[in-house]
């Protein structure tokens, strides 16, 4: 089979009738473009808000659907699209919009994946004259393709793919409502949890015609209550239920050339018998069935006519008068099956040339496109040669060709050589084409030598033929380029790995793909500098495990053995980067992993991916549940060396949280390491992300007291709220979207948490502070600011005092963006200067940039002696009334701080009783 001719036979469903005019596309106005381009790649320069030209094609294919007219195509790229795509514009009779996805092969545009499970891929309702062909599908647990209330709608040459978690049990295609001449044709369907094709009551003249549905949940094809339907060269195998069904009155109705077989091969216990055709007694009126072939595997029903069942051909048609010309015959393709098991014929069997030449709905090409073949031992049974079911027996399976040289300097010899897959009888003839004017050469040798004379770029085609009217097959051209004769050039580009999938903060691109050279390159090296493994492509990505200044070399080597060498500095760096804040999304909780993924062992680590693409940094909650032994948390990114850090510090049988900053690593992954003796359970929610060129930015404020329940309104309660304004206080300004706190908890009278969120919202199901009974303990958080410009708090305990506090906010009004850095530990006074006793403070250097306007901590009180709080403000600033971390004498307790800095870049911490050792470190830093 050639990849080139897969899907290509669209104009036939107009050749038959069954699109009427629909395809006829007449020259469009000179103002309306005849074509709508739709290109996600990142070099696409594309935007929704554009026209859909080639040079800014839309991103979407949403956007180009929203404004497309009657006449008009959309054309959509090779690429991914996470969308559903929700037709709402109609095309004319004779004039339809044409939604299409570009081929490269078998390859095609793919619509869906990462989508909410209750979309579909495609919706069309309350529209008329459009065809959508062309597309992969994934991943929708609604129906993948609807049509609702639509008329002269075409869904062709789609693959529609299922996966494991789409159990939901829909159709792949639905036609409902009172939709009319809806043509379903060459689409591939397999694994859907429901019904292949549906045909809902009420819908008229829908034609169902070679089609391929394998292994769908509930059956091939069932059609209820919709007179007239055409059911014609399908191919359906191990459906797990009932092949082809009508019922519900659908009278009239055409089942004709079709392969259904094994509809009872996975059957699981679902209460219908599996049958390979079941028309009910009200539709069995003036319904006609015949030149069918099927087959049971497991005990099946053949046939269930009008509410009896036959279990033989002979039988059927002795009682009904249909099934005459059918057949009883396992089907002559692979019984392999699966999703999308192939349906093409690979040996001769009684389906090869005897479909009935007169059925309605039968088209002069097949699933892929290709023309009707005569098989020269077949006997032509029913007046001509196209097969029965949805792919045609070929003559070939396959023909590949391959030139030594597809490029170089002229005069350019080429050595081609071909290979085909021949299934039947005859001496194969192969023509080589070469594309440049000169005669093709015909020929029974598969092996083709030629010299290209003069420069340029010729389309290089190999056919190969046997005997036998459409037994022949053509591979797919390729460009054969004459240049001029010249040196191997490298060039190397370097750029931030920006919107690429699965690429941590210190991502890049490197593209070598302006190179030049007359000959193809064969080979490309690429030393990242950082002694990771090389790079062996034209254009790749990779992720640095820390910032620094590295040297990147490429060697490149092409065709006939040339090597050429280029280097270039690149110093990697975080990025200056706004704030977006999510919905508390719960990334890790090893209580509810089993063995060996549960409980973090002592010296371990798990990793996780995070939310957000090209993240700079993520901003986490961070709890250790029940510790066996005192200890701590680090945070990090995936594949940077381990810090000198901290950010949880517990003891043994305690809960703690608390906030976290770190950059994304490799994969977009983070991990935390149990740096305890023991084991340790971990929860880990992320909160918001940083990224560079979006999001808010912050705005430092001096800290101020937003709620004290001790002065007002009381404790709170078991489930008890406080809702509290925080825009207008301490600074923070109307525009403000997430608001930075310090959560205080005081005289709890039990073990409970803290959660905090946008006054007026849905509470999430995560937490910000963890506490014990008696504990006086704190947590930053980061939180959304409701419409009313409050902040809740949830208390998930018994009674207990709250504190809230505000450090700062994200919006408008903000003016500093967040760079991330390297965790570096600006201070230990356990190691210089010692304890800070009662009233004191400490000045600390933040070693951020000049003109930073704040930084992002992790504060950590040292077994301080007596009971007591720290409190963190920019230094040279008045000292406020507000406290960061809170401890008891003799624990260990941090706290993620983010305090304005002084012009000169320091910071303030404040003791106001006992003696305590301080570590500070540092996580990034605010600039404007």
């Amino acid at each position: 089979m050639s990849s080139t001719q897969h899907r290509l036979g669209i104009a036939a469903l107009a050749a038959t009738g069954l699109l009427g005019a629909a395809l006829t596309v007449p020259a469009a106005a000179a103002e309306v473009p005849a074509t709508l381009y739709v290109n996600n790649a990142r070099k696409s320069n594309c935007a929704d808000g554009g026209q859909g030209s080639k040079t800014q094609p839309y991103c979407t294919i949403q956007a180009a659907v929203n404004v497309a007219g009657p006449g008009q195509t959309v054309e959509v790229a090779i690429g991914q699209y996470r969308e559903q795509v929700t037709v709402n514009r109609s095309g004319e009779p004779g004039r339809p919009i044409v939604i299409r996805s570009a081929r490269g092969g078998s390859d095609a545009a793919l619509v869906g994946g990462n989508v909410s499970p209750t979309t579909h891929n495609f919706l069309l309702k309350n529209v008329h004259d459009v065809t959508v062909r062309d597309f992969i599908t994934k991943y929708s647990a609604a129906e993948g393709v609807l049509v609702e209330e639509s008329q002269r709608v075409v869904v062709d040459s789609l693959d529609m793919l299922f996966s494991s978690a789409d159990h939901a049990p829909k159709a792949g295609v639905r036609i409902t409502g009172t939709s009319s001449e809806v043509t379903v044709s060459r689409n591939r369907i397999g694994g859907s949890f429901g019904p292949g094709i549906v045909v809902d009551p009420g819908v008229t003249g829908a034609v169902l015609t070679t089609n391929a549905l394998t292994s769908n949940h509930q059956g091939g094809i069932r059609v209820t209550g919709a007179p007239g339907t055409v059911v014609t060269s399908n191919s359906l195998a191990a459906n797990k239920d009932r092949g082809i069904v009508l019922d519900g009155g659908s009278s009239g109705s055409t089942v004709k050339n079709n392969i259904v077989a094994c509809s009872d091969q996975h059957y699981d216990g679902n209460p219908v018998d599996p049958v390979e055709i079941t028309v009910s007694a009200d539709s069995a009126p003036g319904t006609k069935a015949d030149h069918n072939s099927l087959a049971t595997c497991a005990g099946g029903t053949v046939y269930s006519w009008a509410g009896q069942k036959y279990a033989t051909q002979a039988a059927f048609a002795a009682a009904t008068g249909q099934g005459t010309a059918d057949l009883i015959e396992l089907p002559g393709f692979s019984r392999s099956w699966g999703n999308n098991s192939s349906v093409v014929p690979t040996e001769l069997s009684g389906s090869t040339d005897s479909a009935d030449q007169s059925a309605p709905g039968l088209l002069p090409t097949d699933l892929f496109g290709r023309q009707r073949a005569d098989h020269p031992d077949a006997a032509n049974s029913a007046g001509g040669y196209a097969d029965r079911g949805a792919a045609e027996f070929q003559a070939f399976a396959v023909l590949s060709a391959w030139p030594d040289f597809r490029r170089g300097p002229g005069p350019l010899t080429v050595t081609v050589t071909a290979q085909a897959g021949k299934q039947w009888p005859g001496t194969a003839t192969y023509t080589f084409d070469f594309g440049d004017g000169s005669a093709p050469l015909v020929t029974t040798e598969p092996k083709a030598v030629y010299t290209y004379p003069t420069k340029g770029t010729f389309p290089l085609t190999v056919s190969a033929a046997v005997p036998g009217a459409g037994a022949s097959i053509t591979d797919e051209p390729q460009q054969i380029s004459v240049t001029e004769p010249g040196d191997l050039v490298p060039q190397l580009k370097v750029t931030p790995a920006l919107g690429w999938d699965d690429e941590g903060a210190l991502g890049y691109a490197f593209d070598l793909g302006a190179s030049i050279s007359p000959w193809r390159i064969t080979d490309y090296d690429i030393d990242f500098g950082d002694g990771s493994t090389h790079g062996t492509w034209s254009g790749q990505t990779h992720t640095y495990n820390q910032p620094g200044s590295y040297t990147v070399t490429a060697k490149l080597k092409d065709q006939v053995g040339r090597t050429a060498t280029v280097s270039q500095r690149l110093e990697v760096a975080y990025a200056a980067s706004g704030f977006t804040a999510i919905p508390p999304t719960r990334l890790l909780d090893t209580r509810t992993v089993a063995v060996p993924w549960g409980r973090i062992p002592a010296g371990e680590s798990r990793y996780f991916k995070v939310k957000g693409d090209a993240t700079e940094a993520v901003v986490l909650n961070v709890t250790a549940v029940d510790p066996e032994q005192a200890g701590f948390l680090t945070v990090q990114p995936n594949g940077a060396p381990r810090p000198a850090t901290s950010n949880v510090n517990f003891g043994a049988r305690q809960n703690v949280s608390n906030l976290v900053t770190v950059p994304g690593g490799q994969g977009n992954e983070v991990l935390v390491h149990n740096s305890s003796g023991g084991q340790v359970d971990v929860v880990v929610d992320q909160v918001g992300y940083y990224q560079a060129g979006a999001g808010d930015r912050f705005g430092a404020l001096a800290p101020s007291r937003a709620l004290d329940t001790r002065a007002a309104g009381g404790a709170l309660g078991p489930d008890g709220t406080a809702s509290f304004q925080v825009r207008g206080v301490g600074g923070v300004p109307a525009g403000a979207k997430s608001v930075v706190l310090n959560l205080t908890v005081t005289e709890p009278s039990s073990g409970g948490f803290l959660t905090a969120y946008a006054s007026g919202t849905e509470r999430p199901g995560t937490s910000n502070l963890n506490f014990s009974a008696g504990q006086t303990l704190a947590n930053q958080a980061i939180v959304p600011i409701g419409a009313d410009g409050k902040v809740t708090v949830l208390n998930k305990g018994g009674n207990t005092h709250v504190v809230a506090d505000v450090f700062g906010y994200y919006g408008a009004g903000g003016d500093s963006l967040f760079t991330p850095t390297v965790p570096t530990r600006l201070v230990d006074t356990r190691n210089g200067p010692g304890a800070i006793g009662p009233g004191a403070f400490l000045k600390v250097a933040s070693g951020a940039p000049a003109g930073a306007t704040g930084s992002v901590l992790n504060v950590t009180a040292v077994t301080p002696s007596s009971g007591g709080y720290l409190t963190v403000w920019a230094d040279g600033a008045p000292r406020p009334g507000t406290s960061n971390l809170n401890f008891l004498a003799g624990q260990v307790v941090p706290n993620h701080v983010t305090t304005p800095l002084s012009a000169a870049g320091a910071f303030d911490i404040y003791n106001p009783a006992g003696q305590t050792h301080v570590v500070a470190d540092q996580f990034g830093y605010f600039t404007k």
